[in-house]
């Protein structure tokens, strides 16, 4: 009777152990890496010839190599003046749509001042887009 108490009190000393690992293991304590400019959802604000950043957001991006990928993005109608305000107006989630499906070629993003100021996941509408 009590080698059968030592063994019940050794299991739940081993659970105990095992959920206290999970639980700092927990996937609110990992930090997400930092999106990328091919990171579905992220909107990056591209420099554009008069000075003002065009906000967009990235849907998918087809790799066909040779410089010469191209990304499928949702474009937005307000411009910014600077990346702290491309990421401000990218926080609102009513801002204003220019366009829902552009393509644009990776190497016209990489020739101008560039950064990703903002990610948000893709809604299941926003994925339709490309259907």
């Amino acid at each position: 009777m009590v080698r059968d108490t030592v063994k019940v009190m050794t299991r739940a000393a081993a659970l105990m152990i095992v959920a206290s690992a999970l639980l700092g293991c927990s996937a609110d304590a990992v930090q997400e890496p930092e999106p990328l400019l091919e990171t579905p959802g992220a909107f990056v604000a591209v420099a554009d010839d008069a000075g003002t950043f065009q906000i967009m957001r990235t849907l998918t991006s087809l790799e066909l190599g040779s410089g010469m990928d191209v990304f499928f993005v949702t474009q937005y109608a307000p411009k910014a003046v600077d990346f702290d305000q491309a990421r401000e107006l990218a926080r609102d989630p009513e801002l204003p749509i220019a366009d829902e499906l552009v393509l644009i070629a990776k190497a016209d993003i990489l020739s101008h001042s560039w950064k990703v100021v903002w990610f948000r996941t893709l809604s299941p509408e926003e994925r339709n887009v490309l259907d």
